[in-house]
């Protein structure tokens, strides 16, 4: 193998390591989650802010949700509006009660999610990557389910909880 060929693999692979580490995530524990992880799951993805009543309203469904479909194709993590630090998040994800995954990036970007303006927001995006719900208000364990399992089965007609906003 030439000197040129050598220096264009490891070019390739330093490149490949960039971009994969810029597509990865941490979550406030520190814990590396690898964009390998989300692949083919449903993603709910939750902006909060420790200041936000409904948000805290909300925790205890979340937490529900969380707990009880972690094992399974749904995965739930949550994104703090304020961008903490993460010490002062790790605080705040104590003060509300929050016990799924809390990413320390924005993934906004990644899953192209747009500009969220009000809180609660939720964005539940499907096994190929596609944002198909932006929920505006609280949630609860039972609208969330009943979102994904409609999407599964191709039911669209949703009713629209009161105080939530589905765009």
């Amino acid at each position: 193998m030439s000197y040129r060929n050598i220096i264009f693999v490891m070019m390739v692979l330093v490149l490949s390591f960039y971009s994969y580490m810029a597509f990865s995530f941490h979550d406030a524990t520190g814990r590396f989650i690898p964009i390998s992880e989300f692949k083919n799951k449903w993603i709910i993805v939750n902006y909060w802010a420790d200041w936000c009543d409904s948000c805290i309203e909300e925790t205890p469904e979340l937490n529900n949700f969380y707990k009880n479909n972690h094992d399974s194709n749904i995965l739930i993590v949550g994104v703090n509006y304020d961008r903490l630090p993460n010490p002062v998040l790790r605080q705040a994800i104590q003060r509300t009660g929050i016990l799924f995954p809390v990413l320390q990036e924005d993934p906004a970007e990644v899953w192209r999610l747009g500009e969220v303006t009000v809180l609660p927001t939720t964005f539940i995006i499907n096994p190929d990557g596609d944002v198909v719900r932006k929920i505006i208000g609280p949630n609860t364990e039972q609208s969330l389910l009943k979102i994904v399992h409609n999407r599964l089965y191709g039911k669209k007609n949703i009713k629209e909880k009161k105080n939530q906003t589905i765009v």
